[in-house]
């Protein structure tokens, strides 16, 4: 099923996979700005090009007025320097030598290379951000297969220790005030802007977490972003697969209390139990031209339809309330963080809780019946970042970080019921015919696939974490990214290609730049340790690959990667009519971006992290979060391919750090 992953790549630029669905960044714990007094860069943009931008825009006022640079288009012969080198770790000798002279031709004086160069370099003068449109078009929203798994990724946030339905609907509606209190530090520009290294980045993301849509179409999706249109304010919060509109604000503009959401909760799981349980929401995890078919077909069967799914589009967020998950008490045992990883990543099934999301909508919040809490989040617009703050603002101000446990976890059904007459949210009923049934089945028989061929397992290294790394004057992203590096190593003796996601959001709406992480260095390093070589020998390697990582990473987040240079210039020859280059067609540029390992950083001072899936058949995907004193991960494969285990990886990237600490102590 993962393989549609690689069909983007190949959507993109050839074999060059961008990922875009795990695009996360280095560093979520960025000081903030204390000054903001700065005033928006003019230029001289042409007006057809701003037009085309305007959609993707948020219409929120940006309170956020600090100069950013635009992204810039790097040095020609600098990027096919960078990407010769690369290719290294993974080609012959023939194989190089027949690339090498690809790139020479590329580069000659007045040949394809400075033309491609100069047509992009012209494009980047139009656009406050050249790679913008090209990269919601091309990465997201041309993009045919279903949202879970391989564009949507889940956030688990720490377990909360609620033990009955009031408990979860008493932390439901302390995220759901706490949400809203960030949104509004948002809107105010009361919400300090992230930094990195001291250096402002763009805040636009934040703007469109709330209220934007992904509509489904039969060659291309559209993205709604949102606006200030809702008045007043409201949710969807989903429980039984059955849909409801709650609202979050008085029409007099005052918030409602938390005690009133709760109240609003109740009502919601009350009625739920009267209604029809037909999973709706499922057909959203369809590839994106059946969805867009069943989409029409649902909106034209009646004016409730049409209304229903409009209102969807308009909420701020989704809220899924979900129900107990029994196949997870039974059978083979896993951890909770995997567990927990399956119930956010994609709801574990039909038969579980996948028909209770709506994986169009930009922000799902799940809260489980169980403690198991996340955010699902739509790729196209935004990146992990954002959220993972978010995540750790409303957790801290729920309940310290540890796990939330109200006071009030006594009430009975009776109870329950006598609450929820007072404030009755809104059921937003469907009209189904068989026909649309029929689809809503076929529907859950697709996901149930999908669920099944995903093989998530959670790695908890609890041995060291990165105060240990950096007492090694170590870089901890680079050193677990040579862990991973090694892990693959000893597993299938040979290098990866591997994809790790920088941030580019120094510039101007930046989203992301690959780090190609497995390099020369890091080949010599694991090469030599399972070799057995000498102990001085394998500690001068593995830092020189750890020093040589965390280079690349800073050219990348600086503008100076390759991939998405790379990809401008193949976009610009398919704009004009010209020959996709060469070099972008042959052995090396296939082997090369075929990301067997598929990685990202996102990191949280609480037990939370990420999860994906891998971007090929034959791979894995892992993102990672580097606490002070452990490292959690979230890591999948497909049980299609025989040769991947995810459990098998996780154990070997487990001991693989704790021969690393070995050679650094």
């Amino acid at each position: 099923m993962m393989r549609s992953c690689q069909k983007l790549s190949e959507l993109l630029i050839g074999s060059l996979s961008t990922l875009p669905r795990h695009t996360l960044g280095f560093s979520v714990g960025q000081r903030c700005l204390q000054n903001r007094a700065f005033t928006e860069p003019k230029k001289n943009v042409d007006p057809k090009q701003q037009q085309q931008r305007e959609p993707h825009q948020s219409l929120r006022p940006n309170p956020y007025h600090y100069p950013l640079p635009s992204l810039p288009v790097p040095p020609l012969g600098q990027t096919l320097a960078k990407y010769f080198d690369s290719l290294k770790p993974f080609l012959s000798d023939g194989e190089l030598k027949h690339t090498k002279k690809l790139l020479e031709e590329f580069e000659k004086p007045g040949g394809e290379g400075e033309k491609l160069q100069g047509l992009l370099e012209q494009r980047a003068k139009l656009h406050e951000n050249w790679l913008e449109e090209w990269w919601l078009q091309k990465g997201y929203l041309e993009y045919r297969s279903p949202l879970p798994v391989n564009v949507s990724p889940g956030i688990v946030f720490p377990h909360q220790s609620y033990t009955n339905i009031e408990g979860q609907l008493r932390t439901a509606a302390a995220f759901v005030t706490h949400i809203m209190e960030f949104r509004e530090l948002i809107n105010s520009g009361q919400l300090e802007p992230d930094s990195m290294k001291g250096k402002p980045l763009c805040m636009s993301q934040y703007l469109k977490i709330f209220g934007s849509y992904r509509v489904p179409g039969n060659t291309h999706d559209e993205i709604i972003v949102g606006g200030e249109k809702e008045d007043p304010p409201f949710i969807v919060v989903m429980h039984r697969n059955v849909l409801f509109q709650v609202p979050v604000q008085h029409e007099s503009g005052e918030a409602l209390s938390q005690h009133e959401l709760f109240q609003q909760l109740l009502s919601v799981v009350t009625q739920a139990t009267a209604h029809p349980t037909v999973p709706v929401g499922i057909l959203t995890s369809q590839d994106r031209t059946t969805w867009a078919r069943t989409h029409k077909a649902l909106a034209m069967k009646c004016k409730m339809n049409r209304h229903h799914l409009e209102l969807v589009q308009k909420s701020l967020f989704v809220l899924c309330l979900d129900s107990p998950n029994e196949a997870l008490n039974s059978g083979k045992k896993k951890s909770q963080l995997t567990n927990s990883s399956r119930q956010v990543m994609h709801g574990d099934g039909s038969n579980a809780n996948s028909g209770n999301r709506w994986f169009d909508k930009t922000l799902q919040l799940i809260v489980g019946a169980d403690g198991v809490c996340g955010w699902n989040y739509e790729h196209t617009l935004i990146e992990g970042p954002p959220l993972f703050r978010m995540m750790e603002y409303i957790v801290k101000q729920t309940g310290a970080g540890s796990g939330h446990q109200n006071s009030h976890t006594s009430a009975s059904g009776n109870n329950i019921a006598k609450h929820a007459t007072e404030v009755r949210a809104k059921h937003m009923p469907f009209e189904l015919d068989t026909p649309l049934v029929e689809l809503i089945d076929s529907a859950k028989d697709q996901m149930d696939m999908l669920v099944k061929d995903v093989d998530l397992e959670v790695m908890d290294f609890d041995s060291y974490g990165k105060d240990f790394i950096k007492s090694r004057k170590l870089s901890p992203d680079s050193y677990f990214q040579m862990a991973i590096q090694l892990a693959f190593y000893r597993l299938y003796n040979q290098v990866p290609p591997t994809y790790e996601s920088a941030s580019a959001r120094q510039f101007l709406r930046g989203r992301t730049e690959t780090i190609r992480s497995a390099s020369e260095e890091s080949a010599n390093f694991v090469e030599a340790l399972v070799a057995k070589a000498g102990a001085a020998t394998v500690k001068k390697l593995l830092t020189e690959a750890v020093k040589a990582h965390k280079a690349y990473g800073a050219d990348a987040s600086n503008g100076n990667g390759i991939d998405r240079h790379l990809l401008g210039l193949k976009l610009t020859a398919v704009e004009h009519g010209m020959n996709i280059p060469a070099f972008l067609m042959d052995v090396g540029y296939t082997t090369s971006t075929h990301w067997k390992l598929s990685t990202s950083q996102g990191n949280s001072d609480l037990m939370a992290f990420m999860c994906y899936g891998p971007a090929v058949a034959d791979g894995y995907g892992c993102c990672y979060n580097p606490m002070k004193d452990r490292i959690i991960a979230g890591i999948s494969s497909t049980r299609s391919y025989a040769a991947t285990n995810s459990r098998r990886f996780a154990e070997t990237v487990a001991d693989s750090l704790m021969d690393m600490r070995k050679i650094v102590e």
